[in-house]
């Protein structure tokens, strides 16, 4: 049940029936009490705009960090392609290498079986003269170029090992460097979100003392207006019965007294209990009593409070169907109106209050 609304409804009944108001010491701690929530609020807004500039410094440096990752990520592709092109040169090169390599083994080959064939000859047929010499000439310049060709080779085979490195290294880079960039969108998601809660929270926590410092200001006014002294009455404060009836059966969803926010840092207090319940279901008087008021009153939607002649009175808000009008008799277990969602609340409940000369007590002491 929001602090407003309470609040509202005590000023109401206060000022309407000065026979159960609270005293102007209660009134001036009420006070107190509100200026103290004022600070806190003021406080919880000076902290959430110190987050939120922290949230936003983060902001910068996660996009600076993201947009040098994204630039890095293009350079690498680049190079990617760029290595790529040289290697693929590289690898046509040690092809064609090693086809040249093959082919001097080939000749090599032919040529010592003609240096066989030639040698076997000259032992056959000694008439028949053949150069040797030559042909061992000639093998051994192939052998000196299949030297050449093999080294070749080994220079481009390392060579082919270096750039494949290097490519794969540049791979590798931008692998991580994008996994980075992605954990960059993520963080930079969060903070947008977080500073955009913050944003929400800020404006709350506004709204809050906004509405705090106008019912201090109500407050205060009502003060100046009981400077004089109050008149007193005479009441039994009894009721029919030990306890009271319940105004309606369900659970209760918030119950009296202080409520505090560790999210907000802020304590609200709720004069009465809130009481789930279906919308349009009935609700009863819990003793006999008259009608002071029974109609809208802002956050409490529906109001209807029974004076019940003996220093008491009970409240009854958020009510979708008043059956029961002002100055109206009326008797325990009566159904006085149904149950909605009226005023400001989200939900169909009850708000009941019990008040002892005006002030709050906790009704669970008194009902059944």
């Amino acid at each position: 049940m929001k602090m407003k609304k309470i609040i509202i409804i005590f000023l109401m009944f206060s000022v309407s029936y000065p026979a159960f108001s609270q005293s102007l010491d209660e009134k001036k701690k009420q006070l107190d009490k509100l200026n103290e929530k004022i600070t806190e609020e003021q406080q919880l807004i000076k902290e959430k705009e110190e987050q939120k500039k922290k949230k936003e410094a983060d902001l910068q440096k996660t996009q600076k960090k993201k947009k040098q990752a994204d630039k890095k990520i293009k350079g690498l592709k680049k190079s990617e392609s760029e290595t790529k092109k040289k290697l693929d040169i590289t690898i046509k090169e040690l092809e064609k290498s090693g086809k040249q390599l093959e082919g001097l083994n080939i000749l090599c080959q032919k040529e010592f079986y003609e240096l066989a064939i030639a040698h076997y000859q000259g032992i056959i047929f000694p008439e028949k003269k053949i150069d040797s010499h030559l042909l061992a000439s000639l093998i051994l310049g192939t052998a000196d170029m299949i030297n050449i060709a093999k080294g070749q080779k080994t220079d481009i085979e390392k060579d082919k090992k270096k750039k494949n490195r290097k490519y794969e290294d540049i791979i590798w880079s931008r692998i991580l460097t994008k996994k980075k960039s992605r954990k960059y969108s993520k963080q930079i998601g969060s903070l947008e979100g977080s500073i955009t809660k913050l944003d929400r929270e800020q404006q709350a926590a506004n709204e809050r003392k906004k509405q705090l410092e106008a019912e201090a200001a109500a407050i205060d006014e009502l003060i100046t207006k009981l400077q004089s002294d109050i008149m007193t009455e005479h009441f039994t404060y009894k009721f029919s019965s030990p306890k009271l009836i319940w105004p309606i059966k369900g659970s209760i969803i918030r119950g009296y007294g202080e409520h505090k926010s560790e999210e907000y840092k802020v304590s609200t207090f709720n004069n009465g209990i809130d009481i789930a319940a279906e919308e349009g279901s009935g609700i009863v008087a819990v003793e006999d009593g008259v009608v002071a008021f029974a109609e809208w009153y802002n956050g409490a939607g529906k109001l209807v409070i029974i004076d019940h002649q003996n220093g008491f009175h009970t409240l009854y808000s958020h009510n979708s169907t008043l059956l029961v009008s002002k100055g109206e008799k009326i008797l325990k277990n009566q159904m006085i109106a149904l149950s909605g969602k009226t005023g400001s609340v989200e939900y169909p409940c009850v708000h009941f209050e019990l008040r002892k000369r005006g002030a709050p007590i906790n009704p669970l002491l008194y009902l059944e």
